[in-house]
């Protein structure tokens, strides 16, 4: 987590380190200003998922106004293993940033 502005903060693999060890990957992104919250903030940043091909999520990847309020909830997500489907299927509160998480699994 960097306390920056726009703030940044990562959990688990870059798609890089992930490909390097050889995993087949699949990146998934999306822009926060997606879901209605971020277009509150509108300052821009992503969301961005690095899972394995057909299995667990490898990364979260987070910039973007207000992201330290979601990176708890990545690193549960990275460290328990989860799938993309295990994340999709949770309650993502409307309107909140955190939603942008579930909607891009």
């Amino acid at each position: 987590m960097t306390y920056s502005a726009p703030q940044t903060a990562s959990v688990g693999r870059s798609e890089a380190e992930a490909r390097a060890r050889g995993h087949e990957v699949v990146v998934g992104t999306m822009p926060p200003t997606a879901v209605a919250k971020g277009l509150v903030h509108g300052r821009g940043g992503t969301v961005k998922v690095v899972t394995e091909a057909g299995g667990r999520v490898l990364g979260v990847h987070l910039v973007g106004p207000h992201v330290s309020e979601m990176v708890a909830g990545s690193r549960l997500i990275v460290g328990r293993d989860a799938e993309p489907s295990d994340v999709a299927r949770h309650i993502h509160p409307h309107p909140t940033l955190s939603e942008a998480v579930g909607e891009v699994f």
